[in-house]
């Protein structure tokens, strides 16, 4: 954890004050929005500085927010307390090569944005209440100009989320998105 966090808090240490921004692809496609509980419990995995937590807990949600970063959470704390949301979000330092933590152990939205886990997608299916919706996007090899160790393979997450109800799925430019409710 050591090193991942050093790495991330180096990135976040100039970081700007976090304004809440919705989640790829809902940044565009308003269709989805509805689909979104406005109650509830969300997961946000790999937070950094928590603009999608700020977003999920102003639309309703109370947010767990789980990064290695302590720089990170501790920006989204102060942005939390700033925006009269720290009481909506709970930020939590975490290494999450290790899984998820035992709790929450339910939630009704999982959002994952810019982190492949692999390891973790099992954790997210078993997490999500019935009704739920995952939001996960990753570095893919689809499209990818230079393809590393963390982008995904064509397809890897329709078959994670296969016994999911799909709403929205794109592969292409070197990224990767599913949204999907669980059945």
């Amino acid at each position: 954890m050591h090193d991942d966090a050093a790495r991330w808090d180096d990135r976040y240490r100039s970081a700007s004050s976090p304004d809440p921004l919705a989640p790829e692809p809902l940044d565009t496609r308003t269709d989805l929005l509805g689909l979104l509980p406005a109650t509830g419990v969300a997961i946000d995995i790999a937070c950094g500085i928590g603009r999608q937590s700020l977003w999920l807990a102003q639309r309703g949600l109370d947010v767990v927010a789980l990064d290695v970063s302590p720089i990170a959470i501790e920006a989204l704390r102060t942005a939390a307390a700033e925006a009269g949301l720290a009481e909506r979000i709970e930020a939590r330092p975490v290494d999450l090569d290790g899984g998820l933590p035992t709790d929450p152990q339910t939630a009704d939205v999982i959002l994952c944005q810019r982190f492949r886990q692999p390891s973790i997608y099992p954790q997210v299916a078993e997490r999500l209440r019935t009704g739920g919706i995952a939001i996960i996007t990753v570095l893919s090899e689809v499209g990818a100009e230079s393809p590393g160790p963390f982008h995904a393979p064509s397809g890897e997450l329709a078959t994670e989320f296969a016994g999911f109800d799909v709403l929205y799925a794109h592969e292409g430019g070197g990224v990767a998105t599913i949204v999907a409710r669980r059945r």
